[in-house]
């Protein structure tokens, strides 16, 4: 087969501008990749961290008490800077984006951008499938996922919109069959041994696929994902490749702010967005990926990524794909590609503040509102007080309003705080590293005054 030169899939690309988002090393690229400016240290004399100067990076209005962040990232001021600088970059000479893909003499930041993020993950760069969002990261897997009719998928009934869709899309097209578990009756009461006890039981020799959620959005629960990964590994004994029983993690609500390596979980897929805990630039996000398992996958859309040029030798010369790896699931097209450059950014500002400590801190407040709501009469918590099953969202109810008319109410008061899109709703509340205790002391007087005043 001939062999496809760096020239002539430079060429290839010009109509479509390469899936590159690499950097470039002249003097405005070296200043994108320096390190974070920030107005002021956020580390204290004493190494502990300054959460005043952390919560100036982020151009949040101060009139309002920001309790839903997770929701929709701010962008912190080290982040925007770099996505600026690179749209400046792209806008003056649109085609750097070639040369930064293909290149020797720039560098191959795009290649550096991704052993940032793998070193955040705790993997490496070529188990990383680049994606926009989580959602897309998830779609990825399930209709990428190797699965006969005779199989079949198993989720719970906890897990949100974007991993039950993607997953009823991906049986519509293959034909296999869609099972559902429930992991706790009660979220307030879940605990670690039955959630693994009951989706382990769920299992069957048919099961192709167990999909989980590590947080969820609707009950604030955190699943104990190591365990479950070992319930899976026990159902996998004397199966052949082609009935392994994968496990794809939807991890948006933990990765971010927990202080785990998510590539040593023992999950075989992991899907995630950058643009919520971790503050990455919008439209974000990646699909990790044991290296052995990829080739259980098919892609869905054609790769751009510069370091696929398998893709497109396959293409020209009407040849098969080889086996799956990471980048040939990267779906191509055109991107914000200053967005993905900055996710180096936000993988450098954690660095700067530190992953134990972020976690901590969004343990301690968390775990302040959940023990200040359950004390309030009237008020029902969905969320375990144990920070070891629950994480940064919690999830309450007010005894005679509805999810979003607390929110409403908040919201009249400067508030803002979310309520859960599923059938069941609650009111939540998610404290992140731009808050402070004072604010949850806040929002616990105004919850204490609603439920006071609340029907009976």
């Amino acid at each position: 087969m001939p062999t496809l030169n760096r020239r002539e899939l430079i060429g290839t690309l010009v109509a479509g501008a390469a899936w590159s988002v690499a950097g470039c090393r002249d003097a405005g690229t070296r200043a994108a990749n320096a390190a974070p400016s920030q107005a002021k240290p956020i580390t204290l004399p004493n190494g502990t961290v300054d959460w005043r100067a952390v919560r100036e990076l982020f151009p949040l209005s101060k009139d309002l008490l920001h309790l839903s962040t997770f929701l929709f990232v701010s962008q912190p001021k080290p982040v925007a800077e770099v996505v600026e600088h690179y749209r400046k970059l792209i806008d003056a000479d649109t085609v750097w984006i070639e040369r930064a893909a293909f290149d020797e003499s720039e560098g191959h930041p795009f290649s550096a951008m991704k052993r940032s993020l793998a070193g955040y993950v705790g993997g490496s760069p070529d188990e990383l499938c680049l994606t926009s969002n989580a959602t897309q990261a998830l779609a990825m897997a399930y209709h990428g996922l190797r699965i006969r009719k005779d199989q079949e998928i198993l989720t719970t009934e906890h897990d949100h919109y974007s991993q039950h869709q993607s997953i009823r899309f991906a049986a519509e097209r293959s034909g296999c069959g869609v099972r559902y578990v429930s992991l706790y009756d009660d979220g307030a009461k879940a605990n670690a041994a039955e959630m693994v006890s009951r989706l382990e039981r769920a299992i069957t020799p048919k099961t192709r696929a167990v999909g989980v959620t590590w947080v969820h959005s609707c009950t604030g629960v955190k699943l104990p994902i190591p365990p479950i990964a070992d319930a899976v590994a026990r159902a996998n004994r004397g199966r052949a490749s082609s009935d392994r029983c994968l496990l794809i993690v939807d991890g948006t609500h933990g990765f971010g702010n927990q202080d785990v390596d998510v590539a040593k979980m023992g999950a075989d897929f992991f899907a995630t967005s950058t643009h919520k805990w971790l503050f990455g630039p919008r439209g974000t996000g990646f699909l990790w990926g044991r290296t052995d398992l990829w080739p259980e996958m098919r892609p869905t859309i054609p790769t751009f990524d510069p370091e696929a040029p398998e893709t497109w030798a396959a293409w020209m010369n009407r040849q098969p794909l080889p086996p799956t790896k990471a980048t040939y699931v990267s779906p191509g097209g055109f991107l914000a590609f200053e967005n993905l450059l900055g996710v180096k950014a936000a993988v450098e500002l954690h660095g700067s503040i530190g992953r134990g400590q972020i976690a901590a801190r969004v343990r301690e407040l968390n775990g302040a509102f959940r023990d200040g709501a359950a004390k309030i009469p009237g008020v029902t918590l969905h969320t375990p007080i144990d920070p070891e099953v629950s994480g940064g969202i919690s999830c309450y109810e007010v005894r005679g309003l509805k999810a979003d008319e607390v929110v409403q109410r908040l919201n009249k008061k400067n508030i803002r705080t979310t309520s859960s899109p599923y059938k069941v709703s609650y009111a939540r509340v998610g404290a992140g590293i731009v808050n402070f205790p004072e604010e949850i002391d806040t929002v616990l007087g105004e919850i204490r005054s609603l439920a006071g005043k609340a029907p009976a």
